[in-house]
Formats: structure tokens, sequence, C-alpha cells
């Protein structure tokens, strides 16, 4: 399995834009995306209007609640500024991001597994196990107010043979900020810290 980064960007209340034109304008400034699946707005905010999905590398949907990138290595150095660039983009339109997400999937060898359940489970009470998915929940703080932390650290035998470790992260759903470059940075640079901490087993 290989590594990826997930990206939501959850637009503010009462943002609206046309499709087509977010379209044509994530298309000018990603032509590598390919071309655009544009689907018709229903009463389902959640579900996606604007689907980019040739490249496998980097992929984007957009909602009329949120905008979702999806990444493998190949665009790991450029997180920030792929995500500075979205909200630029928007801008363009007169719509805000209030909020943002990200998950970080990361494998690691399955030599890893071992060191897992030694640093994790009490074999004594547990037992022998193959597999195993269990999570914890915490706060961060930054300079604009305290981040959700979720880290899972998963075994499925079934699925994949590595030591899968995610990371979910957002803002709170209480406190609407406005997404500039700076925050964007820390935001990265705090979370990103954390996962380097987290997964060196």
């Amino acid at each position: 399995m290989k590594d990826t980064k997930e990206i939501v960007l959850f637009f503010k209340e009462e943002s609206s834009f046309k499709p087509l034109d977010v379209a044509k304008e994530i298309s000018s400034r990603y032509p590598e995306l390919g071309n655009p699946i544009i689907i018709p707005e229903s009463d389902n905010k959640s579900l996606p209007v604007i689907i980019f999905n040739e490249n496998p590398d980097l992929q984007m949907q957009v909602s009329l609640k949120m905008f979702t990138v999806v990444m493998n290595h190949s665009y790991f150095e450029s997180v920030s500024s792929i995500v500075f660039d979205i909200v630029d983009a928007f801008s363009e339109f007169n719509v805000e991001f209030g909020r943002i997400g990200y998950i970080a999937s990361v494998f690691l060898s399955p030599k890893y597994i071992e060191k897992a359940k030694k640093k994790y489970l009490n074999g004594k009470l547990i037992g022998e196990v193959t597999d195993f998915n269990f999570s914890w929940y915490k706060r961060l703080e930054c300079s604009f107010g305290s981040i959700n932390c979720w880290e899972r650290i998963i075994v499925d035998k079934n699925n994949f043979k590595d030591l899968l470790c995610q990371f979910d992260f957002n803002t709170l759903a209480s406190d609407v900020i406005s997404l500039e470059i700076k925050k964007i940075k820390e935001f990265f640079k705090l979370t990103n810290e954390y996962i380097e901490d987290r997964v060196d087993l």
C-alpha cells in the first residue's frame, strides 16, 4: 500500500458558486488533473458537483459544502501551496473557507507490527492477536485555536500486509477561521511534526 494525504476545506456558511466556472479555474491551475466531471446539484449539499479523477496521483472533488484533495507521495511536498492555491482560486468567486481537515495514512512495513504490539498492547491481558484496530482522540493547540486529532493504528491482513498509522486532524466545527497562508503553514507544520513523532516506533 502507498501513503496518501487527504485535505478537506469546508466552505463558510451561505457560500455559493457556479460549478462550471470553478471547474474551469481549477483546470487552468492544475491541467494534470484531466477533464472534470460536472454533476447536477441536488438537495444533498455533501454530494459532489465537480470530480477530477483521471490522475491517480492527484484527485479533487467539490461539493457545495467542501473541497477535497487526495494525493500520493508525488505531491506531499506541495501540500501547503496546493491548499493556499485552492483558497486563492475560490477567492476569485468571493467564496471563503472556514475550516480545514487533514487525513494522513502512513503504511509502515510489516516488521513494525510486532513493535506496535509491544508498544500499545498488553500481551498478557489480550493474548496473541493477528489483527487490531484501535484509536484515540486528543486536541492539539496552535496560535489560532484547537485542532481535533484522531490517531488510529490498524493491522488488517485481509486487506494489506503493512501496519497502517492513520491521523485525522481538523479545526473545530465551532471555530470558523479565515484560512490564510500563515495559518495554513502553521497547521501543516504542527500536524506533520506530530505525525513524524508518532510513527517513530
